[in-house]
This record gives structure tokens, sequence and C-alpha cells, in this order.
């Protein structure tokens, strides 16, 4: 009874909050759960039959579902439709009827109005967002398009028309390039999962909605529709690495239980590191230099491209050793999200060891470390990131190929690195210059050299201090990195931009891979935000003297 009692009043601040407190002489403490029951009741009805004047405002259930069946919708989606339809619409009417019934606009009027325009505005946002989500697009533009957009229209020729795919009928001129994706996927995804393992939280927090994403990319990958390579090789790809993704995070989760902390911050740190270098283990491993490519030569692996007919008449199987000894996939020839995700790691990690060096650089007081870095950062932040892609190339071809013949994307990594560790550096001299001088003095007098205090003591204290502001810059540069599209990079959101081209069926439906993009980008966005407030939680600092926590 007193829990029952308890819901109701929690229930009666929420209205008060969204519709206003009541305002009404004839509400009363005894018939105010009556009227608040009233109003829910004629929301209800009017959310599944209609509103009171037809036309006038938005029908309900019945009336959506009819409409999405009648617009062309299977009856799963009109099911769907009609259901959330009825769910705004009853909360507009529920809002708008407590407003009326209690008469809250004489005690609050600016809430009652307020609460009232934004349930309606609720209602027109996400009807007309559902109704073209399950009934008007035609999301087999992208659907049919799912490998080209992840890894780019040169990659996908080179896993679909090698030898053994199932759209090679007759005669087919690639070799199958995509076991170097899977390479780049065990490493990531163990390095993920161990990172997961060294945090307090029980295990099926982690366990569960990872499951349930492999399970996901298996079903993608699984689906026979508009599909042109052979499914077992991405399903058992991705099964090994759930499992090497288990067993990273259960060694990980284990060694954390029985070891004490400052061993799991070692740890921490390992997988750090090991981040770093699976960063760079992904751009090598795409495109082996030649001492790579000269050791697997040494193993006994032969370059396959010597032997193109052998293999396309079926005489001749490379190996993986022998597709290592031989040329990898040109970065000319990297595309889709592959694209994304290593560009704005690049702006992460490089960017995190530039900031730190510049940062430090920036407080020397040797004007030979102090005037370069404030030069290079007042330059690169003088200028919108867009010039410094031009930059990249137009100009910066002519200060490397004397050094490094390096193509597009790698000058691309190499920028985002500069433009990232740029704002990087300012937000970390913010915290450095916060770090309190006492540490500094303690660490000198137990013997700490200069270096070793700005390592171990004061770099640790701005990163706690500024991770919001470092995981800000961090989701700007991943959104920033659609503007590779401008200098004709085959990124995520350019292929996804020409994909009604790629088909006559799909002539019009530019509208349904633009909303693809948009999804996709917000949820690494919002993963990346979810995780910097796990990290902050874990240091103590979403609470009121975190720092002193810390």
């Amino acid at each position: 009874m007193n829990l029952r009692g308890l819901n109701m009043n929690s229930f009666l601040e929420f209205e008060e909050s969204v519709a206003g407190k009541p305002g009404g002489s004839w509400v009363n403490a005894e018939n105010n759960s009556q009227l608040s029951w009233l109003a829910i009741s004629l929301a209800l009805i009017f959310g599944i039959c209609g509103g009171v004047w037809e036309g006038f405002l938005p029908n309900g259930f019945l009336e959506q579902f009819a409409k999405g069946e009648s617009e062309g919708a299977s009856y799963l989606n009109a099911m769907i439709f009609g259901t959330i339809s009825a769910i705004v619409i009853t909360f507009a009417w529920w809002v708008t009827l407590t407003a009326l019934i209690k008469w809250t606009p004489q005690k609050s009027l600016t809430t009652a109005l307020l609460g009232i325009f934004a349930a309606w505005v609720i209602v027109i946002v996400v009807r007309g967002l559902s109704h073209f989500v399950l009934v008007i697009a035609d999301w087999d533009v992208v659907w049919a398009n799912r490998v080209l957009l992840v890894v780019g229209q040169q990659m996908t020729e080179q896993m679909t028309q090698a030898p053994g795919s199932e759209s090679c009928i007759s005669t087919c001129y690639g070799i199958n390039q995509n076991w170097r994706l899977w390479w780049i996927l065990y490493p990531s995804f163990a390095i993920i999962a161990g990172a997961y393992g060294t945090t307090s939280e029980k295990p099926a927090k982690f366990l569960i909605p990872f499951t349930a994403l492999c399970v996901m990319l298996m079903l993608v990958a699984w689906t026979p529709s508009e599909i042109n390579y052979h499914r077992v090789v991405p399903l058992t790809n991705l099964l090994k690495a759930m499992l090497v993704s288990y067993l990273a995070y259960g060694s990980s989760y284990y060694y954390c239980s029985i070891s004490e902390e400052y061993k799991a911050v070692r740890l921490r740190m390992y997988i750090t590191i090991g981040a770093v270098v699976t960063f760079f283990f992904a751009i090598v491993i795409m495109n082996p230099p030649e001492f790579v490519k000269d050791i697997a030569a040494l193993f006994g692996g032969e370059a396959p491209q010597g032997m193109r007919e052998a293999i396309i008449a079926g005489e001749f199987v490379p190996s993986t050793l022998d597709k290592l000894a031989g040329d990898g996939i040109e970065a000319s020839q990297w595309g889709g999200l592959f694209v994304n995700l290593l560009v704005a790691t690049a702006g992460c990690v490089l960017g995190f060891g530039i900031g730190v060096a510049l940062a430090f650089g920036r407080q020397s007081e040797q004007p030979f470390f102090s005037l370069p870095s404030i030069a290079l950062i007042e330059l690169v932040r003088s200028g919108p990131l867009i010039c410094w892609l031009w930059f990249a190339v137009f100009l910066m071809p002519d200060m490397m190929d004397p050094f490094y013949e390096a193509e597009d994307i790698i000058r691309m990594l190499l920028m985002f690195g500069m433009f990232g560790g740029c704002y990087i550096a300012e937000v970390l001299r913010g915290g450095l210059q916060a770090v309190d001088s006492g540490q500094k003095e303690a660490a000198l007098a137990l013997g700490l050299s200069p270096f070793q205090t700005k390592l171990h003591v004061e770099l640790p204290n701005a990163v706690r201090t500024t991770l919001p502001s470092i995981v800000s810059v961090f989701i700007g540069l991943w959104k920033d990195t659609t503007l590779l599209f401008i200098i004709n990079i085959l990124d995520f959101f350019k292929l996804a931009k020409d994909l009604p081209a790629t088909d006559l069926r799909f002539l019009g439906n530019f509208l349904e891979p633009l909303y693809v993009t948009a999804l996709v980008f917000w949820v690494f966005a919002f993963y990346l935000s979810r995780v910097s407030m796990k990290i902050e939680k874990g240091l103590g600092l979403v609470r009121e003297g975190g720092g002193e926590a810390t």
C-alpha cells in the first residue's frame, strides 16, 4: 500500500513537471489522483481511436495503422508505425487534458504552455520520422550495398571478384584480400573486451550487449538478400572474433579480481599500448612495407600476383602467407566506414601523442621548445580543417616526397593527427596549469626527474581534469571525417551519398543512405560519450568534489 502511494506521488510530481501544478479550485488532495486517472483514460481513448475533431488533430492507432497499410507498408511495419504514433499522441493528449482538467495555466502558465507545445512538437517529429522510416522509405538501396558502405568499392571487388566467391561464375580477376580486415578485427575486439574486463562492473553488462552486437552482425552477413560473397567466411571469422573477445574479457576480469589495484592499473596501461599498436598494425597489414613481404617470402610465401592465371584457373590457391608476401591493398583503394574509423583513430591516437608533446613544449622555459610549439598550435588552430585537408592534398606531397611518397589517405591520417593534436594541446595545457604545485614539489623531493614528474604526476592529473574536453575533441574529429568526401576520398558519407547512382532500381532514393549515415555517426559519438562518462565515474569525477576523491 505504501509502495502504491509512493508510486502515485512520484507520478504526480512528474505530471507537475510536465503540465504544471494544479490551479483549479476544484482540485484537492482527495481527487487529485482521480483527475489524473481521468486524463490518462481519455488520452488512451484518443490515442487509440483518434482525435475529437476528425482531421484537425493527429489520429490514433487505428487510423495510423490503416494509413500505413494503404501506403504500401507491410503488416509489421504498419503495426509498429501505428503503435509509435499512438504512444506519442497519447502522451500529448495526456499533457493537454491534464492542463485543462486541473487548469494548470492558472497556477503555472509558462510550464503548462511549454509542456503542451513540446508534447505536440514531439508528435509531429516522431510521427513524421517513423512514417518515413517504416512506410515510405525503401531500404533496399542500403541493404544491397551494405558491404560497399563498410569497406568501399575497390575492397568489395577484391572480395566479390576473387575466385571462389559466389559472384564469380566463370572468369574472375581478383585475389581475395579481406583476410586483412579480419586480422584487424581480432585484436580490436580483444582490446575492447580486455578494457571492459578491467572494470569492476558485472560481466553481464558487457557480455549481453556485446553478444547481441555480434549476433546482429552475423545475421546481417547471413541474410541471403542482395548477397554476392560466401557467407561462411564472415560468419566463421565473426565467431572467431567473438570467442577471442570472450577469452580476453575473461582473462582480464579474472586477473583484476584477484590482483591489487596497482596491477589492474598496469594492465590498463598495457591495453592502452596494445590499442595504439593495433592502430599502426592496421595500417601496416593493409599495405605491408617491403621488409614484411621479405619476411613472409623467407618463410615460404610466394607472391600470388605473378600466378594470377593459375589462380583464376583454379590450379593454385594462395595461402595467407603467400598473400602476405605479395602486394597489399593500396591506400587509394581503401574506402567506406573503414576509412572513417581509421582516420578518426589517427586523430585520437596521433593527436593525443602530438598534443602531449605540444602542451609540454608550450609550457617549456626553453625557447627552442616553446616557440615552435606555440607557432604550430596557433597556425593550425587559425585555419579550418578543410583548408588543411586541401593543404595535405596539394602542398604536403612536395614536402614529403623526397622522404616518403604517401598516398592521399596516409596524408589525411597525418593531418587529422596534427589538427587534433593542436586542439588537445590547448586542452591539456589548461589541465597542466591546474596541477597543484605541491604535487610537483613532492615528486622532486622523492627524487623523480623533471621528465618523470611530467609523465607520472602532471600528465595523469591533467588528463583526469580535462577528460570530458578531450573526449569532445575526439567526437569532433570523428564527425569531421565526413569532410573527406570533399577531397574525393571514398569514405562512408561519400559512398552513402552516391548510392542511388549504383543501380537503376535506386534512382531517387537519396534520403535513406543519408539517414543511415546520420545514425551511424550518432551511434559512435554517443558510444564515445558513454565510455568517457564510465571512465570519469571510475575516477570519481562525476561527483562534486570528485577531484579530491581521485
